[in-house]
């Protein structure tokens, strides 16, 4: 791919598509606020799929993300309605890089040059061939199929290509086919449109020449004879006692002028040759010298020297102009045209400023020529798309509206999720007075307001549980309220995440959403308490492990303030955790909730089980043992102290009494 794809396609790569929509209706499959999730939304994702994952399965987590997105961008229409010219500004700058993509990657490579019309009108006559039960929707086939119909039309449409084609090699050839439609296609845009480049002379150039004579001379020449032979000894027997160069010339070959530096003809290189010279002089013989080139001896006389000239302006200029374009681009007006289509302005110097300043600084380097190449590119693919009506199609429309969700998510994340959460500035302030001598300093308020959200949003629960779990980082510390200032600074990064999450479940709260085609398996997980606890209970006992793992982490970092939910939540999740394998986390959660809630009635379950789980899974036994010996402490009736007792012996006698009972059970016959 040319230049323009290196750079458009890196800034766009997850936004890249291979297909659009061929039917004109797009209908709603989610209501989401004042918008919808659309059929052109889906064809759109499984555009960017390979063809082999574009079934209903495949495609469920992206269209759940494009709808989570889309709510979220409603939240911030509501939000920042003053931001909507500024987003229209950007999409509008964004349009011919949109329209370029649009065209390289739907109509040359997926469709093969062929518009969408021809390739529904040949789909529908053949389509038999196509059937495929794990297919998006019959409403939009061509989703599925889009790369495999245009490749059947292409062949029907060049008949002696087809006659060669077989199942081995036919994706072969297609592929060459594609890489040769998209290779040709903007030499016969240029020619098309009728693209000219202006020659400009970087300013300057003969005061460059007259400044540094030096940089324009020619080289040395050399008038010379030689002598050779293979052997070095011979040759010095046969000039033996040859002084002058008339005796020389006797057995010697003239030779034409030798340039300094150059290869010499039938020799090659000899750069010991210059060295002579340049020692010698004129009128003297060199030493034998060897030639490696042809592996063979010379002498030379030399005759005379041609000092180096400096090269007539213009012989020099070209030169010149290499020279000092090579230091980098020379600088010129903003208007200045730099390419012309129909004999009328195309590019200018200022489209080439606009174009680097949107770069990252590391493209920024990027010469003129270079950004020249990618915009003639970019306007003639967006020229061309627009003539074929792309900027009307559903693909288009649908890739417009995503760039538009996460424009205003961005608003929404920097303006309220990742600087103040949500915090009146007034309130920021007076924390950051309050507390920056021990937590902000020497970080000044403007720099410290999401450290100061981040602080007053923390929840009095996390700070709970860091004490019960590293109790031990904070000294002599009596309670977790001691700890606040000190844990802060332990907790703050992983507390980001759920803070952010408790806000943007509040912002949902505004944009209701509603299903309305079930068939594609989105789920808005509900922000409701007994909701959620009910929808983890029901994916717990359906063995939907993970699911259900998920469903209680977010309810309990939904309601931090929520005791009851939050101990609730631990033994549910340290279960799960258990189930899972993730036994480290398993046991955590019941330190947590020995450590927080060890006086209710049923605390001796989180004793017996993190004893369980350290003795059985994590081979810890003398941790173990502290457990059950401290729940048959304080729980010495419950229903399971019989059975801590027994593991409190097991693990005295190093394992025996188990292992007797086992055998036991075994050896005893069945009833």
């Amino acid at each position: 791919m040319r230049n323009f794809s290196i750079i458009l396609v890196a800034g766009l790569a997850s936004l890249i598509l291979f297909g659009c929509s061929l039917f004109p209706q797009d209908r709603a499959i989610a209501k989401i606020g004042n918008t919808s999730l659309f059929t052109s939304d889906v064809e759109f994702l499984a555009a960017t799929k390979p063809e082999t994952a574009r079934d209903r399965k495949s495609m469920a987590p992206d269209l759940q993300q494009a709808a989570e997105t889309r709510r979220m961008a409603e939240v911030a229409r509501l939000l920042f309605a003053g931001e909507q010219s500024s987003i229209q500004k950007k999409l509008a700058e964004g349009e011919n890089g949109r329209l370029a993509q649009i065209y390289m990657y739907f109509y040359l490579q997926a469709n093969m040059g062929y518009t969408n019309k021809a390739l529904l009108d040949y789909y529908k006559k053949n389509e038999s061939r196509y059937a495929d039960s794990s297919m998006l929707s019959v409403s939009i086939p061509l989703a599925n199929f889009r790369e495999r119909v245009a490749a059947d039309l292409f062949l029907e449409k060049n008949p002696e290509l087809a006659a060669r084609v077989n199942d081995t090699n036919k994706a072969a050839i297609i592929d060459s086919c594609r890489r040769a439609i998209m290779n040709s296609e903007l030499d016969r845009l240029k020619k098309l449109y009728n693209v000219e480049l202006v020659k400009i002379e970087p300013p300057g150039l003969e005061e460059f020449y007259k400044e540094h004579p030096e940089q324009f001379q020619t080289r040395a020449k050399y008038k010379l004879l030689s002598f050779s032979d293979k052997d070095s000894a011979v040759l010095a027997s046969k000039i033996k006692g040859i002084s002058t160069k008339e005796e020389f010339a006797k057995i010697a070959a003239e030779m034409p002028f030798v340039k300094q530096g150059h290869a010499i003809m039938n020799i090659g290189m000899l750069p010991a040759l210059d060295e002579e010279v340049s020692k010698l002089g004129a009128k003297k013989f060199t030493q034998i010298l060897r030639a490696p080139d042809v592996n063979t001896y010379y002498v030379f006389y030399i005759d005379s020297i041609v000092e180096p000239q400096l090269k007539p302006w213009d012989r020099a200029k070209d030169f010149a102009k290499s020279v000092v374009e090579s230091r980098g681009d020379f600088p010129l007006d903003s208007s200045v045209v730099l390419a012309t289509i129909g004999g009328k302005p195309f590019i200018t110097e200022r489209d080439v400023l606009e174009f680097r300043e949107k770069l990252n600084p590391r493209q920024r380097m990027l010469r003129r020529n270079a950004i020249l190449s990618n915009l003639i590119e970019e306007g003639l693919y967006a020229r061309a798309a627009k003539e074929k009506g792309l900027d009307k199609s559903n693909e288009y429309i649908a890739w417009t509206r995503q760039i538009t969700d996460r424009l205003y998510v961005r608003v929404l994340m920097d303006s309220v999720l990742t600087n103040t959460l949500g915090i009146p500035e007034e309130a920021l302030k007076t924390a950051y007075e309050s507390e920056k001598d021990s937590l902000f300093l020497p970080k000044s308020f403007e720099d410290s307001k999401l450290d100061v959200a981040v602080w007053l949003r923390i929840p009095d629960i996390s700070y709970r549980r860091e004490f019960v779990l590293n109790r031990q980082k904070y000294g002599e510390a009596a309670n977790w309220e001691s700890i606040r200032r000190a844990a802060y600074k332990n907790i703050r990064y992983n507390e980001f995440a759920g803070i952010q999450e408790r806000e943007q479940a509040n912002l949902r709260k505004s944009v209701p959403v509603a299903i309305i085609d079930t068939s594609w398996g989105l789920e808005f997980t509900s922000d409701n308490l007994a909701e959620l606890s009910e929808q983890a209970k029901i994916q717990y006992n359906n063995q939907n492990t993970q699911k259900a793992r998920e469903l209680w982490e977010k309810a309990r970092t939904l309601f931090p303030q929520n005791d009851s939910i939050q101990r609730v939540a631990s033994f549910e999740l340290a279960s799960i955790y258990q189930d899972l394998g993730l036994y480290s986390a398993a046991v955590n959660e019941y330190r947590v909730i020995i450590g927080l809630w060890g006086d209710e009635p049923d605390a001796y379950k989180a004793y017996f089980m993190q004893g369980f789980v350290l003795s059985e899974y994590e081979k810890k036994d003398s941790l173990a043992l502290l457990a059950f010996e401290e729940m048959l402490k304080r729980f010495p009736n419950s229903e399971l102290s019989e059975d801590a007792r027994v593991m409190v012996n097991n693990i005295k006698s190093g394992g025996k009494i188990l292992e007797e009972l086992i055998k036991k059970i075994e050896s005893s016959p069945e009833e």
